[in-house]
Formats: C-alpha cells, structure tokens, sequence
C-alpha cells in the first residue's frame, strides 16, 4: 500500500500538487483529470486516503457518491453530454478514485467494457450461483 505522504492524489487532496477543482467538501475533491479521455473528464477522490469502494464504510461510500452524483450534473450542465458514465478501479494510481466524463451515443465509450474485450463463454446459471451464495 503507498504511503499518503507519496500519493499523488492525498497530495493533491492536501494541496500540495496543482489540480483543476470543479467540487470540493469536507470528505471529497472532484478535479479534472490531466489526461482526459473526453473534455470535462474528472476524477472524484475521497480526501482520505483509500484504496478500495469495496472496503469503505457504507456512510463514507454515501459521501463518496454524493460527491460523483453532484460532479455528474455539473458535466451535464457544462458539456451537454448525452450521457455522463463513471469508472472505478484504481489500478495505476493506488488511491480511490472515480472517473466521471461525458460520452455521445455511439462514441468509443458506446458499448464499453463489453465491446473494447473478447467475448467470452461463460455459464451464467453457475456463475450466478457462486457469486450469489459468496
């Protein structure tokens, strides 16, 4: 796990890096993302350092996407999007984000994940199954 003092976005959060705010609370930081996928992509982060949505509390989840409903709107409103869509996975960046960016029917985001992956066959009875009974 990185350490906050080394996490680009605890130091963004604590205003020691440059960022572009478009929503600041007490508990979140919507900010545009220095390499947009789309013009108005944002990143809403929670200011405490985390790694993962899965692992918050339910509370501090209800703040999180408080935070990513209210940047949404604000795309809405700013870039007229036909849809505002958001992404979780916090691979290269070790700290709880969110993307949040606009997308046009039948942009490269049309379809997304399923049409940028090979299909795969899987049984979906005992796929169910598993997860349901995990």
């Amino acid at each position: 796990m990185e350490k906050s003092e080394d996490c680009i976005l605890c130091r963004i959060a604590r205003g020691e890096i440059k960022s572009y705010k478009v929503y600041e609370d007490d508990f979140a930081l919507g900010i545009l993302d220095v390499n947009p996928c789309a013009e108005g992509h944002c990143l809403v982060v929670p200011k405490k350092h985390m790694e993962r949505f899965y692992e918050m509390d339910d509370e501090d989840l209800g703040r999180l996407f408080s935070a990513v409903k209210i940047v949404a709107n604000k795309i809405k409103k700013a870039i007229s999007p036909d849809f505002v869509c958001i992404f979780i996975r916090g691979g290269r960046i070790s700290h709880l984000h969110v993307a949040v960016f606009p997308s046009m029917k039948n942009d490269s985001l049309s379809g997304f994940p399923q049409s940028n992956f090979e299909k795969v066959t899987v049984d979906l009875d005992e796929v169910a199954e598993r997860i349901g009974n995990a």
